[in-house]
């Protein structure tokens, strides 16, 4: 028959090894695994107004904190170009569904069609699920 006592720590421990392991990979990668990049279709009608930003990710913020779009009544393609300056940040317009990883010194363009009027939170983080936007932004279309 078996032994119906109680499982000693290091008994578990070797049962469960990869739980530990794969904790700390998500840690020390932080959490992209968990939170990919996300992309939204950038396809553009030809008549489509097209805009472009600069920003720059810095101590966890965005500058400028304020970008307004102006559709006048059409579509708008916008086109940001983020770089990130001294550490890692996660770029991110919850809202729209955007989320982008930039290594310290890195550049990258964000594009994507503003159909619909509103105001938006954007933000430069560490962590997007411990702290979603550190800083807050805003992105005003009308």
């Amino acid at each position: 028959m078996r032994s119906t006592g109680r499982l000693k720590i290091s008994k578990l421990m070797q049962r469960f090894w990869i739980w530990p392991l794969a904790s700390s990979v998500m840690v020390l990668t932080g959490c992209a695994m968990l939170f990919p990049e996300i992309v939204p279709p950038a396809g553009a009608p030809a008549e489509a107004k097209r805009l472009s930003f600069t920003m720059i990710a810095r101590n966890y913020r965005c500058e400028p904190s304020v970008i307004v779009v102006d559709r006048e009544g059409r579509s708008v393609l916008v086109k940001v170009s983020i770089r990130s300056d001294g550490a890692q940040h996660v770029f991110s317009i919850p809202d729209l569904e955007i989320r982008r990883y930039l290594e310290p010194g890195q550049e990258t363009t964000v594009e994507f069609l503003a159909e619909r009027s509103g105001v938006f939170d954007f933000g430069c983080t560490r962590f997007p699920l411990i702290t979603p936007l550190d800083h807050k932004g805003k992105l005003a279309i009308k």
